[in-house]
C-alpha cells in the first residue's frame, strides 16, 4: 500500500490499472491509496523472501513520476492470480464487458528493461516472467530525459500559486516539491500511451506460452547438436558396433550384466538407424541375432519387452 499527498497521482490515468479488491486506488481526506493485494481466497502458500520495504520504496517515487511499470505488472499479477484460466478462449468472447475486462491497460514505456525494485517485484510476487516478456513487445522505450527550466515554468504560474508553494516549502512540507512539479508538467510535452488497439489478457497468456516454449527449445539446442555429433560419430563405427555386441554375446556368460551391456550397444545401433532413417536395416540385423541367440530366453525376453523383436 501507497499513501501520496492528494492531487500527486492523476486518478484518471491510474484507474485503467485497477482490478476489483487487487488493485484499488481511493482518495481518503488529504491523502490518495494505492493499493495493491494479492491474497488467493484458499489462502495461497507461504513465501519466503530476501526482501523488504526498501526494496519497493523506490517505486512509489517512480510512480510519482509518471513511471507507472509498477501497475501494470500489478494488473498482470491479478489478472492470473489464479492461474492462466483465462487463456481458454472461452473467455474472449463478444461481450462487451468481458472484452473490456480482459484488455490490458496502456502499455508503459520501460518494460524491456525493468529496475531492480520491478524484478523484485516480479519475482516475490511470482509474476510469469514470459508473460512480462509478452507485455514488453509493445512497450517503447523510455524517452530520454528532458532537460527542463523549472525557472522559465514556475514563471508561467499564477502568482498566487506560486506564493502557496512558497508556503509550503517554508513550512517543511516534505510533498511540496512534487505537488509544484505537478501543474509545471503540464506544460510540457504529453506522451501518454494510447488505448487504442490494446491486447486482451488471452492473447498475451497465448504469448507468453509461445515464448517459453521457444526459450526452451532453445536452451535444449546444445544438447541437440551434441547428440547429433555423437550420432554422427556413431555411424563411423557401425559395423565395428554390431560386432562388438556379437563378440560380447559370445564371449560373455549368460548374466545379466552382460546383456546390460549389449542392449546397451543395440540402444545406441537403435538411435542411429532413427537418425538416418534406417529403421528396416537395424530389425533386419537384430531378426538376424535373435534367430542365432534363440536359446537365450532371457536375452531375447528382454527384446521382446523393448518391442524390437
Amino acid at each position: 500500500m501507497f499513501r501520496f499527498p492528494k492531487g500527486l497521482l492523476d486518478e484518471a490515468e491510474v484507474i485503467p490499472y485497477c482490478h476489483d479488491e487487487s488493485i484499488t486506488f481511493e482518495t481518503i481526506g488529504k491523502y490518495q491509496l494505492l493499493d495493491l493485494d494479492f491474497n488467493p481466497e484458499d489462502g495461497g502458500v507461504w513465501m519466503e523472501a530476501e526482501a523488504s520495504l526498501s526494496h519497493f520504496i523506490r517505486l512509489r517515487a517512480d510512480l510519482l513520476e509518471g513511471d507507472f511499470r509498477l501497475l501494470y505488472l500489478a494488473w498482470l499479477k491479478a489478472m492470473t492470480m489464479y492461474g492462466d484460466s483465462y487463456a481458454d478462449e472461452g473467455y474472449d468472447n463478444n461481450d462487451t464487458d468481458v472484452a473490456a475486462y480482459n484488455r490490458e491497460p496502456p502499455v508503459p514505456p520501460g518494460l524491456k528493461k525493468l529496475s531492480p525494485p520491478l524484478q523484485n517485484f516480479v519475482q516475490i510476487f511470482e509474476i510469469d516472467p514470459f508473460l512480462v516478456q509478452a507485455a514488453a513487445e509493445e512497450s517503447p522505450d523510455p524517452k530520454k530525459a528532458l532537460t527542463v527550466d523549472y525557472r522559465e515554468l514556475i514563471g508561467r504560474l499564477p502568482r498566487d500559486e506560486c506564493d502557496d508553494f512558497l508556503a509550503r516549502l517554508a513550512e517543511g512540507d516534505p510533498g511540496a516539491g512534487l505537488a509544484l512539479r505537478k501543474p509545471l508538467s503540464a506544460f510540457l510535452p504529453q506522451e501518454r500511451p494510447q488505448p487504442a488497439g490494446r491486447r486482451t489478457i488471452q492473447r498475451l497468456l497465448q504469448r507468453a506460452k509461445q515464448l517459453e516454449k521457444a526459450e526452451k527449445k532453445r536452451q535444449a539446442e546444445p544438447a541437440r547438436q551434441k547428440h547429433i555429433a555423437e550420432i554422427k560419430a556413431l555411424a563411423a563405427r557401425e559395423a565395428g558396433i554390431w560386432q562388438q555386441v556379437e563378440v560380447l554375446l559370445d564371449t560373455g556368460r549368460k548374466i545379466a550384466s552382460v546383456y546390460d551391456e549389449a542392449m546397451a550397444l543395440l540402444e545406441k545401433l537403435k538411435q542411429l538407424s532413427e537418425f538416418q532413417d534406417t529403421q528396416d536395416v537395424f530389425q533386419a540385423r537384430l531378426h538376424q541375432l535373435a534367430q542365432k541367440y534363440t536359446s537365450w530366453p532371457s536375452l531375447i525376453d528382454r527384446w521382446k519387452k523393448r518391442g524390437w523383436v
